[in-house]
């Protein structure tokens, strides 16, 4: 059953899909460092340091379908040599641990890894 409109009301404009638009990798767009110096060399990694504690300046972008928050951070001055400069993307792995615990791990140091790939997620870290 249709509502009427009033007078003088424009109709309504017919339905238009909306345009997909792809702006590039997303370690162009957080401007991530390569990680271990190897300029120009790319690999694919799975496990990343997500535990909330090595990271700072967050800013939550979006929800996983897991529900887990996706976020922009930096890591804390004190990590960057180690898991990477300038701006990161990822998630928090205390959230993650909530939904799928067997995607969390701990590392030599007892900070949470995330395995992004069982998150679906692929990170290339170049």
């Amino acid at each position: 059953m249709e509502t009427p409109r009033k007078q003088n009301q424009p109709a309504p404009k017919p339905y238009a899909a909306p345009r997909l638009v792809r702006y590039g990798e997303v370690r162009a767009l957080t401007q991530a460092s390569t990680m271990g110096g190897n300029e120009g060399a790319s690999m694919l990694t799975t496990q990343m340091s997500s535990d909330r504690l090595l990271k700072q300046d967050w800013v939550r972008i979006g929800t996983h379908p897991l529900g887990v928050g996706i976020y922009l951070f930096d890591y804390k001055p004190e990590f960057r040599d180690r898991h990477g400069h300038g701006r990161q993307f990822g998630v928090m792995a205390d959230e993650v641990e909530r939904v799928l615990p067997a995607a969390v791990t701990r590392d030599a140091d007892g900070y949470r890894r995330v395995d992004y790939a069982m998150l679906g997620i692929r990170r290339e870290v170049s």
